[in-house]
């Protein structure tokens, strides 16, 4: 058993980590997000990503991707933690 059949990963302090079959939705559609945002081909972004073709601008689009998607990934599970009063006393 892999610890993941059932979607509750957790991680070493037993809050719940982010839920690993929800991160391919997450990730779905990626590189044609960047191609529409660079005004070119899904397959060229793809190229890029496997190493097979050179572009810095592609690159820094996919990089900034999924710094995006991993920062609604993290989101997802700090809004789930408790929160704190951070209210001054007077």
């Amino acid at each position: 058993m892999n610890g993941f059949s059932n979607g509750n990963a957790r991680n070493g302090n037993g809050n719940n980590a982010t839920n690993l079959p929800s991160l391919p939705s997450l990730f779905r559609g990626i590189y044609s997000r960047v191609a529409q945002k660079l005004g070119c081909d899904p397959s060229y972004v793809s190229r890029v990503a496997r190493g097979e073709r050179n572009s810095a601008e592609v690159s820094e689009a996919l990089r900034a991707e999924v710094q995006q998607t991993w920062a609604l990934a993290n989101g997802n599970a700090v809004r789930a933690a408790p929160r704190t009063n951070k209210r001054k006393t007077r």
